[in-house]
């Protein structure tokens, strides 16, 4: 039988083979969740509901109000998009690159991103170039006059990140980056090649048959929950912060 020494340890090399950069805090949190996950599985307890869901709308929400601030920010320019500075920062890192592959880098649909680009091309943000390699494609460059607007643009947004994110203890900003990015690392391949797809084909193809049946029962047995749980608290509380103790 393991110790509980030889457990903790195991379970430390376990996590540091994984993490990009082992932290203790990063470690004892995540060691803590599993032995609480570990607790409720042996009592029958079942999970939050619907953490999937909650995570989502977290994100969309924090992305809502990044969104709002950097708007404030681009009144100070009213004559450039906000896209700009992402199409700019990938291809100021890039140096040169064909525009379907900026355009993917940035998560945008193609002909969506050749609009705009031509649009930066117009303003003399950007240059292009046939392609060597193949005279159907331009590669694209950024010009001194992009090089200064995505500076420009870059300080204010970091600003808005300042204003969002700084608060937050440092280590828990690494535990969002680790879990995060590995969410993206996992998702954007899917993406690429499911564009085509229709998301129920995408959720049979990465999650069995059963997929579909098992997702409409999750969802249905939410809104009931949901409903209940409404029921119950909006006889004593205002609804508005009964939504705000959603998310918290």
């Amino acid at each position: 039988m393991m110790t509980p020494l030889v457990e903790l340890i195991s379970a430390w090399e376990a996590y540091a083979s994984q993490a990009d950069k082992p932290a203790v805090a990063d470690f004892c949190a995540q060691y803590t969740r599993k032995q609480t996950k570990k607790k409720k599985d042996k009592s029958g307890e079942g999970p939050a509901p619907d953490m999937d869901g909650l995570i989502s709308e977290l994100i969309g929400r924090m992305s809502g109000i990044h969104t709002i601030y950097a708007k404030m920010m681009m009144k100070e320019w009213p004559d450039i998009e906000l896209e700009w500075f992402y199409l700019l920062n990938v291809i100021k890192y890039k140096k040169e690159a064909r525009k379907t592959d900026i355009i993917s880098l940035c998560m945008m649909e193609q002909s969506t991103g050749i609009d705009i680009l031509n649009r930066m091309k117009k303003k003399s943000l950007i240059t292009e170039k046939n392609d060597p390699a193949d005279k159907r494609a331009k590669l694209i460059s950024i010009t001194d006059k992009g090089n200064e607007l995505l500076y420009k643009s870059g300080s204010s947004l970091f600003k808005v990140s300042y204003i969002l994110y700084h608060d937050v203890d440092e280590e828990d900003k690494q535990t969002l980056i680790r879990i995060m990015g590995q969410v993206h690392a996992r998702s954007r391949p899917l993406l690429a090649e499911g564009r085509q797809l229709k998301l129920d084909d995408m959720l049979t193809e990465r999650y069995g048959k059963n997929a579909l049946t098992e997702v409409d029962i999750a969802f249905a047995k939410l809104v009931k929950e949901r409903e209940k749980m409404l029921a119950e608290r909006r006889k004593a509380e205002p609804i508005d912060d009964i939504i705000r103790s959603l998310y918290k």
